[in-house]
């Protein structure tokens, strides 16, 4: 487990399993949405986003990739020796937003903490709606993936304690 993807919703808890894992393994994160966007309403383009990712893959022996991002999504699979899909119902990532976006403050020294999903209309019916236009896709992916790369798929709390705790 050395080269691993970790996608889900917003609100799923990505970024921290993603440090979590960091640390554990001592491998380095990227976090997408550092990488895509400039400021809160700016981002680079795709060109730059898909060369950037190819360069973190070609440069290192290692990755963690944080951030689900559909368009380049299958570079980074293949890339990858291990993908952790973070399944957890949309109320559930929805009420780890709200808790976010009202508890945490925003720490530049944070590469987690992003300031990209504001709590607007969009981004909650987004989210709300994630399982039903993005979940099969993910699962269709994995499902073609599953003999040669190792999955984890993670629908709870009790079961993502237990996979970090299986890490040596």
């Amino acid at each position: 487990m050395e080269k691993i993807t970790i996608i889900g919703s917003g609100g799923s808890g990505k970024s921290t399993l993603a440090k979590e894992l960091g640390d554990k393994l001592d491998i380095e994160v990227f976090y997408l949405n550092k990488i895509w966007w400039i400021n809160d309403n700016e981002h680079i383009s795709d060109e730059e986003f898909l060369s950037i990712q190819k360069d973190i893959i070609e440069k290192n022996d290692s990755f963690i990739f944080d951030g689900y991002y559909p368009d380049t999504l299958d570079l980074r699979l293949e890339a990858s020796d291990t993908i952790i899909f973070l399944d957890f119902p949309p109320v559930t990532n929805l009420k780890r937003s709200v808790k976010r976006s009202l508890t945490e403050k925003n720490n530049e020294d944070d590469p987690s903490l992003d300031r990209t999903e504001k709590l607007n209309k969009d981004y909650i019916t987004w989210l709300l709606n994630f399982n039903k236009k993005e979940r099969n896709k993910i699962l269709e992916k994995l499902n073609k993936l599953k003999l040669e790369k190792k999955i984890v798929i993670i629908d709870n709390d009790n079961k993502k304690d237990l996979f970090l705790q299986s890490i040596a």
